[in-house]
């Protein structure tokens, strides 16, 4: 039985189903009758220079005298994907690529056959045991070729494009199985990394971990805040980057700075002064060379023995009379109009006794200085408060910065009070209250 003229027509014209085309291959291999009649059909060399030219497009290798001086041939191009090319032969293919658009198209299609469709060939489709270790793919893939076919360029060329057919057809049929088998696994998969990572964060290393990454370790609030040697930090995630930056840093080097705004307010006292006022136990308690919050200060003082009253008076840098108290009683007063932030003052009080004045602070003391604090750093400590009161350390922290160095002790005690066997947390107490001193 031979080929019908539409198979023989569908054949030269590649409009064979991949089953027909193989069935038509199968049967050409066999027939020579069939086979003269798809050669006159394909119009010899030419004609299958031209199918092969639309099939392949024209950067596949032409087998005509002129397209071998201007194209690259296959079994070049299958050499070079190979990698079986060395010196001059290499470098006079990688020029050719370089400057021919065609040619490099059709590499790179090569190499995509050899790295998805030529290892399923290998495993699901190879007839004969595995070939000798010199023998490349390509070689195996002429093997399946019927002997009269390679005789033919023009059947040759028809059979392997039928194979290839029905070979791209089998890889997609199997990666779609492939993805099927594959989805229920990556859904069942991705909890596990979960128990893993989750604890690490929020649990205590080991102690085998610990003595091998972390370098600083504190209690704050309702969690841990963990450094290791690597700088990652643990337990500030809820931190804006510039606080877990501070953090970062204080549990780093284990250092606290002292803040500039703190710059100004002591100086020593003076001995050439007169000395009578050191034996007078009437003196300045607070505010003296401190950072205020509130922009209402409380005044404090010691009693004078025998006075009859104290009056309160501040001054700005310029020595300008801001406020005066009225005529006091006690040993304390708080400003009753509010004090310009963001300036330093200088204050002094005076005791009334037996008709006289007597001044604190005086010479050889220095004066009581002090800074309110400016409005955008207020706003900030205020809603840093409400965000994160549990947090003893970033609150210290902050506070110190700001030059607030009561409030700031007090968040330090509260962190050693939540840290008792800690290095770590009693240094940066002891920092802040020599400060004080």
């Amino acid at each position: 039985m031979h080929l019908t003229q539409n198979q023989i027509e569908g054949y030269g014209r590649q409009k064979l189903s991949p089953a027909e085309l193989l069935s038509v291959s199968d049967h050409l291999g066999a027939c020579e009758a069939c086979r003269q009649q798809v050669e006159r059909a394909l119009n010899g060399e030419a004609a299958f220079l031209a199918l092969q030219s639309e099939v392949l497009g024209d950067a596949t290798e032409n087998l005509s005298s002129s397209a071998q001086e201007s194209h690259l041939i296959v079994e070049r191009m299958a050499e070079y994907v190979e990698g079986r090319l060395a010196g001059g032969e290499l470098h006079a293919v990688e020029d050719h690529l370089a400057s021919c658009e065609q040619c490099d198209l059709a590499v790179n299609d090569l190499r995509a056959f050899r790295d998805q469709v030529a290892p399923e060939l290998d495993r699901e489709y190879r007839p004969a045991p595995v070939p000798a270790a010199t023998e490349n793919r390509w070689h195996r893939l002429a093997a399946f070729l019927p002997s009269p076919l390679l005789r033919s360029p023009a059947l040759a060329f028809g059979s392997a494009v039928a194979m290839l057919l029905l070979l791209a057809t089998g890889w997609l049929i199997w990666q779609t199985r492939q993805r099927k088998e594959t989805k229920p696994e990556i859904v069942t998969t991705i909890p596990s990394p979960t128990p893993i990572v989750t604890p690490t964060a929020s649990s205590t290393p080991t102690p085998e971990g610990a003595a091998a990454t972390v370098i600083a370790q504190l209690n704050d609030g309702d969690g841990q805040v963990i450094l290791d040697r690597e700088g990652k930090l643990s337990g500030a995630d809820r931190l804006p980057p510039a606080y877990q930056q501070m953090v970062k840093d204080a549990l780093t080097t284990q250092q606290l700075t002292k803040s500039s705004l703190l710059t100004g307010l002591t100086r020593p006292g003076s001995s050439l002064m007169g000395g009578s006022e050191r034996r007078n136990q009437f003196s300045v308690i607070e505010p003296v060379g401190q950072v205020i919050f509130s922009d209402r200060p409380t005044f404090r003082w010691s009693s004078l023995d025998g006075a009859t009253g104290y009056v309160v008076e501040v001054y700005d840098e310029k020595f300008n009379l801001v406020v005066t108290s009225p005529q006091l009683t006690d040993q304390s007063w708080t400003a009753a109009p509010p004090l310009k932030r963001g300036e330093i003052y200088s204050w002094q009080v005076k005791a009334v006794k037996d008709g006289q004045e007597f001044k604190a602070p005086r010479p050889p003391a220095p004066q009581a200085k002090f800074r309110l604090l400016d409005e955008k750093k207020a706003n900030e400590l205020m809603q840093v408060r409400r965000a994160y009161a549990s947090s003893h350390l970033t609150l210290g922290l902050l506070l110190v910065q700001a030059g607030l160095l009561d409030e700031a002790e007090q968040e330090f005690r509260a962190l050693q009070k939540a840290n008792l066997d800690s290095e770590l947390a009693r240094k940066l107490l002891s920092q802040v209250q020599a400060w004080r001193r």
